[in-house]
């Protein structure tokens, strides 16, 4: 359910709001691709849920879900529109440590 709001944050944050989004962001941005490696550094998110979470932030256009050939699995990178996210994210951390 939404904000029901045609504010630009209220958009944004209706995907990067909901639980673990910012998080998977964070890896991705640190170089992680494959499923193991994100769950690797999110222990504690379910498999289900990352599953789901990465199918809301690919369906978003934030990342794109690629199969490697020879190699089993997915690998998922960011889209030009998520790779916009990383000031974001970066200022996060550091208003984090604050």
């Amino acid at each position: 359910m939404g904000y029901g709001q045609f504010c630009p944050i209220a958009k944004a944050t209706e995907l990067l709001g909901e639980r673990w989004m910012l998080l998977i962001l964070r890896e991705l941005f640190l170089g992680s691709h494959r499923y193991s490696e994100l769950q690797r550094g999110l222990s504690r998110i379910s498999p289900s849920l990352l599953t789901k979470r990465l199918k809301e932030l690919e369906q978003a256009g934030i990342i794109v879900r690629k199969t490697e050939r020879g190699r089993k699995g997915h690998e998922y990178y960011l889209t030009p529109a998520g790779k916009e996210l990383q000031p974001l994210i970066e200022n996060l951390a550091v208003w984090g440590m604050c």
